[in-house]
């Protein structure tokens, strides 16, 4: 078989068989990876890596929502003239088209650039970064994207080329002290990316480069795993000096503009918000924000070693349920959210310090499979729930008024009120043999986070949300089992 015959991307291509063929690169090739870890490891999303796998190194990455995207890597312990940028460059497409939507993106780490590249690195590194400043149709951005194809053109490449290079690589040829200084260049990382470890001693630090590095060294061509990562970084550490394991940070935005890059895991629920006219997406396109939940917590079961969440940015109540009902207290999760400057943690159990949060109920009607539930914190929300029974087919069904009048004070004090407003809906829901709960709910953000959290064990709930003038959207059903 010739070259030209091979298919692209495949593991035996000569290409992928560069590290078998060519072992001089791979002390660059090591330090440079080594240097690289913290920085995956401060992404949430950061699942695997392969080393000689189709490129030199691939580090895989969790998207909510999408699956998975891939980073791939080649490096160069050398300085990179022209012809053999634009030849990976050409690899690069081939690979990309052989798998679309495969790679996000291709990283080219080289150790410099020849005086005939650096105009064209320079060139594409002033034109990308300033992209969200000017406007999309900008004479700017236009006149200075012309100009860099230019330079593009100039080395040999096409205007394609320009655009993919554009698109879709990342040139980093500042890795000429990586031979020679890697280790100085892991504890920098490991420093700047992972703050919890940056107070570790200098022999820790050194017996954390070594340990990871052999075991580096013998995983050539196989997968490692966040998880094994994180164990072999942390098994050198004293167990004086060992931190906690930072928790996973999901990033909830219900618009574009409060959607930042993130290193967190990033759910983009815009449709879920309502927006300005409040209008609501329809109960099956609610499931999806259900599904994308239960896929990260998959992921988070198998690839991850710890079960604690911290919550930020934006989210309707009906999405804090849920996100607490999926990461619930039985599975051994706990959240953290910021409410008012301070952290409210899933797990800040009540003491007996904490006082107790006074609930009215009333219960009307008598035996049915399912139970209206309404919840008001500091809100009478029981006429406008009534409007909207004969909307759903509730009319006649069981209800549970369940009213706070006084405001939540602590995260304890928090559980101390789930704890009673579970034991009222327990406690009617056997009284009726009920098997479904309908849950319409006003109240402060944590408290439904809180609530979802620990609602395991009653029965399946659907959630309902408010839309506007005492209307309300049916939106998802949390599958709780219930409990014998």
């Amino acid at each position: 078989m010739t070259e030209s015959e091979h298919l692209t991307p495949s593991l035996l291509e000569p290409q992928s068989r560069g590290g078998d063929i060519a072992e001089g690169g791979f002390s660059f090739q090591e330090q440079v990876m080594l240097a690289r870890i913290p920085a995956w490891l401060a992404q949430d999303g950061f699942t695997a890596m392969i080393r000689e796998g189709i490129g030199d190194v691939e580090a895989k990455f969790f998207v909510p929502g999408r699956g998975f995207a891939i980073e791939f890597l080649e490096v160069k312990d050398h300085t990179l003239q022209p012809s053999k940028f634009l030849n990976e460059i050409q690899r690069f497409r081939e690979v990309d088209a052989g798998s679309p939507n495969t790679y996000q993106q291709f990283i080219l780490v080289a150790a410099g650039v020849s005086r005939d590249l650096e105009p064209l690195v320079n060139g594409l590194r002033r034109v990308r970064n300033p992209q969200d400043f000017y406007e999309e149709n900008s004479t700017v951005k236009e006149n200075s994207f012309k100009e860099y194809t230019r330079l593009v053109k100039k080395i040999g490449g096409t205007e394609q080329d320009a655009f993919f290079i554009f698109e879709k690589v990342i040139v980093e040829a500042d890795w000429n002290t990586a031979k020679s200084h890697g280790e100085a260049l892991f504890k920098q990382s490991l420093a700047d990316n992972l703050s919890e470890y940056e107070d570790l001693s200098f022999k820790t630090f050194d017996n954390i480069y070594n340990h990871l590095g052999t075991f580096i060294r013998q995983r050539k061509n196989q997968i490692i795993t966040r998880k094994e990562l994180e164990t072999k970084l942390r098994e050198k550490i004293p167990p004086s000096q060992l931190p906690a394991l930072s928790p996973i940070l999901i990033y909830t935005a219900i618009a574009s503009e409060n959607n930042p890059e993130h290193h967190g895991l990033c759910f983009d629920w815009a449709p879920f918000s309502g927006g300005e006219t409040r209008a609501i997406a329809p109960s099956q396109q609610w499931n999806r924000l259900l599904i994308e939940l239960q896929d990260t917590r998959s992921w988070i079961e198998k690839y991850r070693n710890t079960k604690r969440i911290r919550l930020a940015g934006n989210r309707r109540l009906a999405a804090c349920l849920a996100i607490g009902s999926v990461f619930s207290a039985v599975r051994g999760y706990a959240i953290e959210m910021e409410y008012r400057e301070e952290v409210w943690a899933t797990d800040a159990h009540p003491t007996q310090e904490t006082p107790v949060y006074p609930l009215a109920h009333q219960m009307i009607g008598g035996t049915g499979t399912r139970l209206v539930v309404s919840i008001g914190i500091l809100r009478d929300i029981i006429p406008e729930v009534e409007v909207n029974l004969e909307k759903y087919g509730l009319t006649g069904e069981p209800l549970l008024h369940i009213r706070g009048e006084h405001p939540i004070i602590s995260p304890q004090h928090a559980n101390n009120a789930v704890g009673g407003i579970k034991k009222l809906i327990v406690n009617n829901l056997v009284c009726i043999g009920g098997k479904e709960i309908h849950l319409f709910f006003a109240g402060p953000a944590h408290l439904a986070l809180f609530l979802g959290h620990r609602l395991d064990a009653t029965a399946p709930v659907t959630c309902y949300a408010w839309v506007s003038n005492g209307q309300y959207s049916k939106t998802f059903q949390l599958f709780s089992g219930i409990s014998s």
